[in-house]
């Protein structure tokens, strides 16, 4: 089968020596490589090695081989955010570099093809495909390795059966999280509300929202409207948006915004799809005190963040968004945590909590599903308090 790879000139010149990549530079090439390598003469001499010698360093040396699998669209007009998220993956893979340790990375572009089972078979990484189709089709070929799921949600359902870690936490820890903040506000003289549209029928994250507060102890009302407890509440009202709807959530902000505008004390709790409504003023999120849980948030504050920035500045000569860190934070976290053993590695997942830049990692008991979120609230002030 054919491959191409990406062929960027930019992160070629850019990539650091302490961590090396394979380039397939033309189509039906096979691990080509760039051979634009600078002539040196010889040293007039050349110091003979033993045998012991030139094993003991080979053996000294850690040498991680990372397969990094992405839908780079190399035969056309290049994805960005991929094009992002592999920068940052080359930051990662330079800071845990050592003279010690090593960091060899295969790049596949999965829209042109997927690596074969020969080409899996050195990988002690193995990061990506993204879509649950691309994932399927790569297991056969990965030898019984794991396969980390940097993205897509609908692939947590393979990690339940198959060699899959799901990176990203999934809609359940955020409610979970939510239901669990929720109960650590809560004083005398709260009202909790559940919010749906009379239209609605429960789905899947309402059902989870009304399980998990029966399961907390905390008592809850269910309504479509905010502004009907107006006046009604003696302490604060606590609006969970259970909604699938756009339209219906962002009323329900701007209901709360202007209740609390008008002197009332009331906070929106919603999972991180509120962030995603296009229609939704920033200024309204802020105004309602929305609680939101989220998998993704790097906090410009945090001087972690913005010493990365920083750096990421002065090598890409360009600002790090979303995906430059949710590259570098997978990268970071799997490759400081791999051991020698990846099957002892693997297991050893659930006992090793990480903290990202944008992206924490706290996995369950299984070791391969991501439960840790972050709390984001929306202050008045227009600022935002990142919680952990």
């Amino acid at each position: 089968m054919k491959r191409y790879l990406l062929a960027t000139l930019v992160l070629m010149l850019l990539l650091p020596s302490s961590a090396g990549a394979q380039w397939y530079l033309f189509p039906g090439s096979r691990h080509a490589k760039d051979s634009s390598a600078t002539e040196f003469s010889k040293p007039d001499f050349i110091p003979v090695r033993s045998d012991e010698e030139i094993a003991e360093e080979l053996a000294s040396t850690w040498v991680t081989h990372v397969a990094l699998i992405l839908p780079f669209r190399s035969t056309g007009t290049p994805n960005g955010n991929f094009l992002d998220f592999y920068s940052g993956v080359l930051m990662a893979a330079d800071g845990l570099s050592s003279p010690d340790r090593h960091f060899d990375i295969s790049v596949y572009d999965s829209t042109v093809g997927l690596p074969t089972s020969a080409e899996l078979e050195s990988a002690d990484l193995i990061i990506g495909p993204v879509s649950f189709e691309d994932v399927s089709k790569v297991l056969p070929r990965s030898h019984g390795k794991f396969i980390i799921s940097p993205l897509d949600p609908k692939v947590a359902t393979l990690s339940e059966r198959h060699n899959v870690i799901q990176a990203p936490s999934g809609w359940e820890s955020q409610v979970d999280e939510l239901v669990r903040w929720l109960g650590e506000d809560l004083r005398g003289g709260d009202t909790v509300v559940l919010l749906q549209s009379a239209e609605e029928s429960s789905d899947e994250v309402t059902l989870r929202l009304a399980s998990k507060l029966a399961e907390a102890g905390i008592a809850y009302e269910i309504n479509s409207s905010a502004e009907s407890y107006e006046g009604r509440i003696t302490g604060t009202g606590r609006f969970v948006a259970a909604s699938g709807n756009d339209g219906f959530c962002t009323a329900v902000v701007r209901e709360v915004a202007l209740m609390n505008l008008r002197g009332g004390h009331n906070a929106v709790y919603s999972t991180s799809r509120l962030r995603s409504i296009q229609d939704l003023e920033t200024e309204s999120i802020h105004a309602a005190s929305a609680h939101i849980t989220a998998t993704y948030y790097a906090d410009p504050k945090d001087a972690s963040v913005a010493s990365f920035a920083e750096s990421y500045r002065t090598v890409f000569k360009g600002d790090p968004g979303q995906w430059v860190y949710q590259g570098y934070d997978l990268m970071n976290y799997f490759g400081s945590t791999l051991g020698r053993d990846s099957h002892e590695w693997r297991q050893q997942l659930s006992d090793t909590p990480g903290t990202g830049l944008q992206t924490d990692f706290r996995f369950d008991e299984s070791g391969k599903t991501n439960t840790a979120v972050r709390r984001l609230l929306y202050n008045t002030n227009n600022t935002i308090t990142a919680l952990r």
